[in-house]
């Protein structure tokens, strides 16, 4: 099922009898973060974005809850000075945003939240673990929990940045958004990567092939093995919460 065939599980879409119908049933609300940067010609920069609030769309569909819009600013990572990246610097200002979001969100009486993030540089995860610890100190009624794509076990391929990874997923969930044709062929601009490494800083010359692209060649992308990789995502967050 297509995320875009899941609206009525986007609480913005939705007016006050309809949240307060749908939370009846089961008190969840996922919030999804993302981030704006570079993942290279053939993505768009909202990518992290995107990825988190199609894969929460897809467990609330199995699980009940509701979606909230998602959280397009994540915080810096070392790709901060990459071509359309904006990322927040100052963490008091990410968690900020998400403190009066979760807090309100207790306040109307939602039982549980899950905050799923797409974009795991680590200033980013570190300052959600910050937030997981001051909530439990707290001892706030509601329960919150707190996942990372990059977190999902046994998957064959490795979390990375605009590379096969996040490609395959993003393909999964919006395909038009995915424009591999606007990399250069393989054949003729195979990947330079030194001893075969595709992390390396070699990635970051604005003349690479495959600038900006941190992982194994998106070029190599294959739909039956995204379709498992998303599938596997989307399993491993349903059984988690």
């Amino acid at each position: 099922m297509a995320s875009n065939s899941l609206k009525h599980l986007q609480i913005e879409r939705l007016n006050p009898l309809e949240i307060d119908k749908a939370l009846a049933q089961n008190s969840l609300v996922f919030i999804p973060l993302g981030a704006i940067e570079w993942h290279g010609l053939h993505l768009p920069i909202g990518l992290d974005s995107l990825t988190s609030h199609g894969i929460c769309l897809k467990v609330a569909d199995k699980k009940g809850g509701l979606v909230m819009p998602p959280f397009h600013y994540g915080m810096s990572g070392s790709i901060w000075h990459h071509p359309y990246t904006i990322l927040i610097e100052e963490e008091e200002v990410f968690l900020g945003i998400l403190k009066t979001t979760i807090t309100r969100l207790e306040t109307i009486g939602v039982k549980k939240v899950v905050i799923f993030t797409g974009h795991f540089s680590l200033r980013q995860l570190n300052a959600l673990v910050t937030l997981r610890k001051e909530w439990l100190t707290n001892q706030n009624s509601m329960e919150l929990s707190i996942f990372s794509i990059n977190d999902c076990p046994n998957i064959e391929m490795e979390a990375d940045h605009g590379a096969i990874f996040e490609t395959s997923v993003l393909a999964e969930l919006h395909p038009d958004l995915v424009k591999l044709e606007n990399l250069l062929q393989k054949d003729i601009f195979p990947a330079n990567d030194v001893n075969g490494n595709s992390k390396g800083d070699h990635r970051r010359d604005p003349d690479n092939v495959l600038f900006g692209i941190f992982g194994d060649d998106p070029r190599d992308y294959d739909q039956p093995k995204a379709e498992i990789l998303t599938q596997k995502i989307i399993d491993w967050l349903v059984q988690s919460i």
